[in-house]
Order: structure tokens, then C-alpha cells, then sequence
């Protein structure tokens, strides 16, 4: 199957074609990416050469318009863009190309309303809406068995969402007052300059941003038909995200524990048994004995989920933890490509995280 990636100079982009280079049944044909077309690939990123030599970067706006002109014919468009592009660019190529995955904000959100809130602007294309599916795999599969256009999930929203999803729909935790603390590495916020993020800034550094207002809040709460403080922070590192939960106990699971002589003990092994049962068949969720740390995904489409219960707090903590440039964001991609397309999910990601 031949494949586009547009918006490919940036991480994810270029992580993307890092991914699809041993996808045994997609082939990247052209790579969009306007600040560098023309320029080689291996040039911007030399760690592709091995299987880029040769190639460069197409200017986006041609693709776009020999996608949506027909000049050029594939089965997929991996979109890697900014926020607010996507939807300029995907009803011109929606009926050109039997797969779009957009990798962006854009079409995440159900309702139009909640875009304009969160983003500030008016959607350019809400009708498309509602074409989209959302791509979380472990919570959308079935809906994105042939679905045309995916909104692939974000990073945050993943690493938050997997240990949360399974305590609420198992009655075991309140869908309210639930925070959520993560901390991801800078190569979350893309590729382009930002005094913020120079190593200088970010380097021997730790800081919260986004307090109250980050655009990945009503995305997971979607997720979860639940209310959740978010705050999310930046680590000195360049990839990985780890999440770490707190969350009340239902009165049901309080009943769970009454009969139990070490409360702690019991209510922590339920809160493992609970992630376990709902991941057990899952390719690329891995509950673990302790909490997780973000050396153990790097590189890797994995996603490490632990919990436990304080007793004394009467709180339910989840840790959680993957690589924000892979099951954040390119891996997942490919993840739910592979679905929609009825390929074997697992294909051309079956690599292990980097360890040290």
C-alpha cells in the first residue's frame, strides 16, 4: 500500500517515516514538509539515510493538490501537522485517499462547540466531524475496523487515559475530582524554535505549564465521561511521558474492602487485577509489578500502566508511562492504520524500548 506522510520534517513526522520504513505492507512514496522541500531527507534527519538516501521533501501544498487532483493516488495520508491545518487540507483529499490518519487536534473532539472553546476558533470543517473516528485503539478498535479518517489520540491524553478508562467502567473509581500530573519530555512541543524549550531553559529544569486551561483537558475527558484536573509539566529529557493519577473509590469499592484484614494490601491488588483483566489481550499495554518509568517505552508503540490504593488518603494512584513520539503519536498512527485497513495490528511495530 503506498503512502503519503505530510508535515514530515517535524518529530513526529520524521518518526513516522522512521516506523513505515520496516512496515512490511506500506511504502511512504512522498514526505511533505514546506519549510524544507526540496531538501533530502537524511540531510534534516541522518539517522534515516539507511533507508531515505536520495529522497526529499516534497512542498506540502503540491502533494495536497495532486492528492486532491488525482495527479498522485494512494491508499494513506499520515497527517503530522500543527494544529488547525488538518482541516483545511483533509476535505480536499478525503475523497482521493482511502485512509486518512491525522495526527493533529483537529478532529479529535466530537462537538464544534468544544473546538471553539479550547482552541479558540471556529472549525473549518465540522461536518467532518462526525466522519471521524478516534484513534485510541484500546478503547475505539471496532469503530476503526474501515474507517476512513482517524483522529489518532494525543500523548497525553493516551498516557492519562489507558490506567483511568478500566478503574471507572469497573465502578472502582468516582468520575470526578480526579487529577491527573504528567510530565512529558520537548520534543512534545515539536520541532520549531522556541526560547522556552533551548536547551539552556529546559535543561537541569522542571516546571508545570498549561494549568487549568490545556488543550489535551477535554480530550480526556471525552475519553472518560469524567471531570479531571490536568496539569501537565516538561521534563528535561527529549521523549517519554509519565503520568502519574489520583482518584476517589466508589462506595462499591469501599465495600469490596470492608471484609478485607489488610485494606491496603487488597485494595491494591484489585486496582492491578482490574488493569490486567482489561489488558491482558492488548498488544501494546503492559501492566508491571511497580511503577513504570519512561526509559522503559522509549523508542517503543508500548505503553506501561501500574495503580495501587493508600488506605490512609482512602486515594486509588496510577502511574503510567510510554513514549509520547511513538504510542503518543507516530506509533499509534500506524497502530490504527493497520486496523482500519484490516492489516495485522501489531505490523511494523513490533520493536522493544531502549534500555539505558
Amino acid at each position: 500500500m503506498k503512502s503519503v506522510v505530510i508535515g514530515a520534517s517535524g518529530y513526529t513526522g520524521a518518526e513516522l517515516l522512521r516506523i513505515l520504513a520496516f512496515h512490511p505492507d506500506i511504502e511512504v512514496v512522498s514526505a511533505g514538509a514546506s519549510g524544507n522541500a526540496g531538501q533530502l531527507i537524511c540531510d534534516l534527519y541522518p539517522s534515516l539515510l539507511p533507508h531515505y538516501e536520495g529522497a526529499v521533501f516534497s512542498e506540502v501544498d503540491s502533494l495536497v493538490n495532486d492528492l486532491a487532483n488525482q495527479i498522485q493516488k494512494v491508499d494513506i495520508a499520515f497527517l503530522a501537522l500543527p494544529h488547525g491545518i488538518s482541516q483545511n487540507i483533509v476535505p480536499r483529499i478525503y475523497d482521493n485517499v482511502g485512509l486518512i490518519v491525522d495526527l493533529s487536534a483537529d478532529f479529535r473532539l466530537t462537538d464544534p462547540n468544544d473546538y471553539k472553546v479550547w482552541y479558540n476558533a471556529e472549525h473549518a470543517a465540522p461536518d467532518f466531524l462526525e466522519k471521524a473516528v478516534y484513534g485510541l485503539p484500546e478503547l475505539t478498535r471496532n469503530e476503526l475496523k474501515g474507517a476512513r479518517l482517524v483522529a489518532s489520540a494525543g500523548c497525553y491524553v493516551t498516557c492519562s487515559t489507558l490506567p483511568l478508562a478500566p478503574l471507572l467502567a469497573g465502578g472502582i473509581i468516582e468520575p470526578h475530582s480526579i487529577i491527573i500530573d504528567a510530565a512529558s519530555g520537548a520534543s512534545g512541543a515539536g520541532r520549531s524554535v522556541k526560547a522556552n524549550y533551548l536547551f539552556g531553559e529546559v535543561g537541569e529544569n522542571f516546571s508545570a505549564y498549561g494549568l487549568k486551561n490545556h488543550r489535551h483537558t477535554p480530550e480526556i475527558e471525552q475519553n472518560l465521561k469524567a471531570q479531571v484536573l490536568f496539569t501537565p509539566h516538561l521534563l528535561p529529557t527529549s521523549r517519554g511521558i509519565l503520568a502519574t493519577t489520583y482518584s476517589r473509590p466508589t462506595a462499591r469499592f469501599q465495600d469490596w474492602l470492608n471484609s478485607a484484614a489488610d485494606r491496603e494490601k487488597h485494595g491494591s491488588e484489585f486496582v492491578l487485577s482490574a488493569l490486567a483483566d482489561a489488558y491482558e489481550q492488548e498488544p501494546f499495554v503492559f501492566v508491571t509489578k511497580s511503577p513504570p518509568s519512561i526509559k522503559s517505552t522509549l523508542g517503543s508503540n508500548n505503553a506501561m500502566v501500574w495503580g495501587t490504593y493508600d488506605d490512609r488518603t482512602n486515594t486509588i494512584i496510577t502511574v503510567s508511562a510510554l513514549d509520547n513520539l511513538v504510542k503518543g503519536a507516530s506509533g499509534q498512527a500506524i497502530q490504527c492504520a493497520n486496523i482500519a485497513l484490516g492489516l495485522p495490528e501489531s505490523a511494523g511495530l513490533g520493536s522493544l524500548g531502549l534500555y539505558p
